[in-house]
């Protein structure tokens, strides 16, 4: 029979991957549709051995007997002979229905692993392919590329991207600090301004930044409609109204006079102007802000996303691939093995009735041995030895026929 061999179509690929070729491999699991089994002969010698002496000593058989050349024992073992022969044949002639049917019922199963294997193998060269391209790193918002951390999976790139920003947005909340210190110690006597006001600020300066950058950079990859477009401006002027309303609460409390113990002291901004901190405050908060907006659009690039999806489903349609490769080898060395079986019917034939005449004959040689030993005669020996030479000449030169 022919190998079963699939040879893997050229295509682009990030790996080399051995485990894709499929060539001619050992059966894994070989067919055996024997239903006949040979006597077992050491077991029937040691039996007719026991029968030779169990005669001798009877006197069923004696001296006499062996010098006329019949031996009745020889007449049952030629019967049961025979009738080992057409049980052979019988056997035979359903081992090869029972694999003939077998292969082709085989057949079907080693097209559809065939078939179940090239539609997973195809789906992940698609996959590969896929990852492939998208594994260039992106040089610009909006050219459709992950971030170079996405591909590599490296540390450094995220420090050395987004360190000095955060150095900077760092910064900027250490002097946000005692300016929100002291705001809070000016609306001390309300908790739930106090609450609004750092709720407030931590809104309005990092969180909310951070969230419309993501959405930012999203629109910088994918596009929008005009109607998402004007949405990003209106949110930009809402955000930027309420920077303006926090700086002018945070105005209102440095320049109002503190009161400690009862005691009246100077505003914390003394010696400065209202138009003066006003414009701090705002560029503090608007800084704050964008560096907390530009940090959003940086970390969150949507196509790394994409890409760690993808590969995911590339390692998923490895593994399925695998096991559609392992199955497919299963099914095309199981059909190897059968059409093997097949083939070897008749040289499986001629080795049984070997083995079957080679066998017979030495349980007839076993009888007489036993019947020597029960006679202890040396004559009967003599005798024994020449039916035993006289029979192997027989099947030599032609068919056995009974002594």
């Amino acid at each position: 029979m022919r190998s079963f061999r699939r040879n893997r179509r050229s295509g682009r690929r990030t790996e080399p991957d051995a485990g894709d070729q499929i060539t001619r491999i050992a059966p894994v699991m070989a067919y055996d549709g024997d239903l006949y089994r040979l006597p077992d002969w050491a077991r029937r010698r040691r039996e007719e051995r026991e029968l030779g002496r169990a005669h001798a000593a009877d006197g069923q058989i004696d001296t006499l007997t062996l010098q006329t050349g019949s031996v009745p024992r020889f007449h049952e073992l030629e019967d049961e002979r025979l009738e080992e022969l057409a049980k052979l044949d019988e056997r035979a002639e359903q081992e090869g229905q029972l694999a003939r049917a077998e292969f082709e019922g085989q057949k079907i199963r080693l097209a559809e692993s065939q078939r179940t294997f090239g539609e997973v193998r195809k789906a992940l060269e698609d996959s590969r392919q896929r990852v492939a391209e998208l594994e260039q790193p992106s040089r610009r918002p909006g050219d459709g590329r992950p971030s170079s951390i996405a591909v590599s999976g490296g540390q450094w790139p995220v420090v050395r991207r987004w360190l000095p920003a955060a150095l900077l947005l760092l910064l900027l909340l250490i002097v946000e600090v005692p300016i929100l210190y002291q705001v809070i110690l000016s609306w001390g006597d309300s908790v739930a301004m106090t609450a609004l006001l750092a709720a407030g600020a931590a809104l309005i300066m990092l969180v909310a930044p951070h969230m419309y950058g993501r959405a930012f950079r999203s629109w910088q990859e994918h596009g929008s409609s005009a109607k998402g477009r004007l949405l990003l401006i209106g949110v930009a002027a809402v955000w930027l109204g309420l920077i303006v309303a926090v700086a002018v609460l945070r105005r209102d409390a440095l320049v109002r006079p503190l009161v400690v113990d009862g005691q009246e002291i100077g505003p914390t901004s003394g010696g400065v102007g209202q138009l003066p901190t006003m414009i701090l405050l705002l560029a503090l908060l608007v800084a704050t802000a964008l560096i907390a907006a530009d940090l959003g659009r940086r970390m969150h690039n949507p196509n790394d996303r994409r890409l760690w999806e993808l590969r995911a489903k590339r390692d998923a349609e490895a593994r399925a691939c695998a096991a559609a490769q392992a199955d497919y080898q299963r099914d095309a060395g199981y059909a190897e093995s059968i059409a093997q079986y097949l083939q070897g019917v008749e040289r499986r034939r001629a080795s049984r009735l070997r083995q079957l005449e080679s066998g017979f004959d030495s349980l007839a040689t076993a009888y007489l041995g036993g019947v020597v030993e029960g006679l202890r005669d040396p004559e009967a020996a003599s005798w024994a030895e020449r039916i035993v030479l006289r029979r192997r000449t027989t099947a030599r030169d032609g068919p056995d026929h009974p002594s």
